[in-house]
């Protein structure tokens, strides 16, 4: 068996998803394989976890009790026995299931780049449990979900959560804009987790923040040119700052940049979004200056219909 689920990035909304705004969400052309095959060993599960074909984590576990006999990583290996506790949760007979299991998964991308390493993982897991993987997201995360949703999703959405689950619908970026866009890995990575636990303790309610970004979030879906796109990136980049208390790219590494930027996943440390006008190579070497080399253009990232 062999199954496959996408990376993602999420391109307005950010924290303010988590209290149901509407946030504009991508699935990348970059993703994560999951297979399983069989050995002799019944009473064991084997896993394995590379990253473009290189093995980085190592595991056994012993069943039916999800003892962990042998790792690379004693952490890593406890947070994929959770995952799996929670699918034998919400679907007992899945342990016959593991059983004797070779289970190889291979990352498209780097892990550290917050494309959804985690979020394909539980796509994957769920297909080869045969569960909704929103249902499984919601017993291991306390995230809006909308990555595991991207996981399987052709092509950019407008995503919030509801009281019965999630909506999404279908959208399309102009042609136009999507030229001049780039997507840039700071190298910070981030602990959205953590973040996100922390943006979720607070209190308020977020009522006219929520009602703003999800307006931006419409506008910059469609946006018919790369001015007004800058424009609504520039508005949401401004709400977030002043929620957050932290400075937009704008006004720390980008200051200088003849565009608009905008922080993407947990502000500040994967990737930023940027719009450009002029060449490529410039653009590099703009980049270059500020010791930033990965670099990716829309097309080259983003899946579309």
């Amino acid at each position: 068996m062999k199954f496959y689920s996408r990376g993602k990035l999420l391109i307005s909304g950010e924290y303010l998803v988590l209290k149901g705004a509407t946030a504009l969400a991508v699935p990348l052309k970059l993703g994560q394989v999951l297979q399983v095959g069989k050995s002799e060993r019944t009473e064991e599960l084997s896993w394995e976890s590379r990253e473009y074909g290189k093995t980085w984590f190592s595991t056994t576990l012993k069943l039916p009790s999800l003892e962990i006999a042998e790792s690379s990583d004693l952490t890593i290996a406890g947070n994929l026995v959770r995952h799996l506790e929670a699918i034998i949760r919400i679907k007992p007979e899945f342990i016959e299931k593991m059983a004797a299991s070779i289970v190889i998964t291979d990352l498209g991308f780097n892990r550290e780049w917050g494309f959804g390493s985690s979020s394909s993982l539980v796509s994957n897991l769920a297909y080869w449990a045969d569960l909704n993987p929103f249902e499984l997201h919601n017993k291991v995360s306390s995230g809006s979900g909308y990555d595991v949703i991207c996981a399987r999703e052709d092509g950019p959405v407008y995503f919030n959560t509801s009281i019965k689950g999630y909506n999404t619908e279908v959208i399309n970026l102009h042609n136009s804009i999507c030229n001049q866009l780039f997507f840039v890995y700071l190298g910070r990575k981030e602990d959205t987790a953590k973040n996100v636990d922390s943006f979720l303790a607070k209190k308020r309610t977020f009522r006219v923040e929520k009602r703003i970004v999800s307006e931006l979030t419409r506008h910059l879906g469609d946006a018919t040119n790369i001015e007004d796109f800058g424009y609504y990136m520039k508005e949401h980049e401004q709400i977030i700052s002043s929620l957050l208390k932290k400075p937009t790219l704008k006004e720390g590494i980008f200051k200088d940049l003849k565009g608009e930027a905008k922080s993407l996943g947990a502000w500040g440390g994967d990737f930023a979004m940027i719009t450009w006008n002029d060449t490529r190579k410039e653009l590099m070497e703009y980049l270059s200056s500020k010791n930033i080399n990965t670099l990716f253009s829309f097309d080259e990232l983003i899946k579309t219909r």
